[in-house]
């Protein structure tokens, strides 16, 4: 079995084996796309995603959903990372798409 924990500055952290996510003291239920969302962001930290490559690894490519549906999960993880007013992790790069980066 792998398990693996992943974490951004010790702020946020997921544990693969669990599932589960914490921001500092606090844990954060997550659905299961939102799971797969913030493990592709923590697998790459500090990296700008598109949205093509968000949409491929998350829906896959053959994905006939809405045209906004990646938008609204972002929504609701941000939603979650920054329920108790925490800074904001995952950053909008216009043009380009989104990067988990360590909040300054």
């Amino acid at each position: 079995m792998y398990s693996a924990r992943y974490s951004v500055s010790q702020i946020l952290e997921l544990d693969t084996a669990t599932r589960q996510a914490r921001r500092g003291d606090h844990t954060i239920e997550l659905s299961t796309t939102e799971y797969e969302l913030l493990a592709l962001f923590l697998r790459n930290p500090r990296i700008v995603l598109t949205r093509a490559v968000l949409m491929d690894r998350i829906w896959g490519s053959d994905f006939e959903g809405g045209p906004n549906v990646l938008e609204v999960y972002i929504g609701h993880l941000r939603t979650k990372l920054e329920q108790r007013g925490e800074k904001r992790l995952l950053q909008t790069v216009r043009g380009a798409g989104y990067v988990l980066r360590a909040a300054d």
